[in-house]
């Protein structure tokens, strides 16, 4: 069986960071310093997990957030996510989205752009 993901792409991932609407933003290992500076990378240092799933998702449920707090997942290129969404998810949270590609999939909107 396939599970549908929630998935963004640069615009939407962009105004997300640059209008710092509040998140959690799981970083598997992307460095979104080069983009964004000032502000933004305050906001991207604040709202940002890092870690195993285990560690992502204990720290997560630390924040007593509530079910539909949204939550942001972003790897490299689109692959090694799932285990992470479906981790979360299954923690009852119901608004998990993920970056469409990856961060290959950021630079390669925002090119086009």
């Amino acid at each position: 069986m396939t599970m549908d993901y929630n998935e963004i792409g640069y615009f939407q991932f962009n105004n997300l960071i640059h209008g710092r609407v509040p998140m959690v933003l799981v970083n598997l290992g992307v460095d979104l310093k080069t983009w964004y500076k000032s502000v933004e990378a305050m906001h991207i240092d604040n709202v940002t997990v890092t870690g195993s799933t285990e560690e992502i998702l204990q720290k997560i449920q630390s924040r007593k957030l509530p079910p539909h707090y949204p939550i942001m997942v972003i790897d490299e290129n689109g692959t090694t996510y799932k285990s992470v969404i479906e981790a979360i998810e299954a923690a009852g949270f119901m608004n998990v989205y993920t970056v469409k590609g990856g961060f290959v999939g950021l630079q390669n909107e925002r090119a086009q752009q």
